[in-house]
């Protein structure tokens, strides 16, 4: 199961959303090429192939919400690990108060 904990990574990686704003580009800018030169518009299969607009946004929206989800779970990680180790500490010093005081 740990193999899951990686799959927001990857999703948010330069290289997937570089494919996700690649597929819509081409889909976008080529289909409206294509409105005004027939012979560089893509064939209705290969837009198929490689999927829809909505797909495709759906998709690059997707990686990058799972991206700011795995780095914001990571910080959090973080803060209540640091914030573990100054409470131990601030315990650690007000024993140390405690056995002065009873001197």
């Amino acid at each position: 199961m740990q193999w899951l904990s990686k799959i927001p990574a990857l999703l948010s990686s330069p290289v997937s959303v570089f494919i996700f704003i690649f597929l819509f580009v081409y889909l976008v800018i080529f289909g409206i090429i294509g409105l005004f030169i027939k012979q560089v518009q893509p064939s209705s299969d290969l837009q198929l192939i490689l999927g829809n607009y909505t797909n495709v946004l759906s998709a690059l929206g997707a990686a990058l919400a799972a991206g700011s989800g795995a780095r914001h779970t990571k910080n959090l990680r973080e803060l209540h690990t640091k914030h573990d180790k100054l409470q131990k500490s601030v315990d650690e010093l007000h024993e140390k108060l405690d056995q002065i005081n009873k001197k």
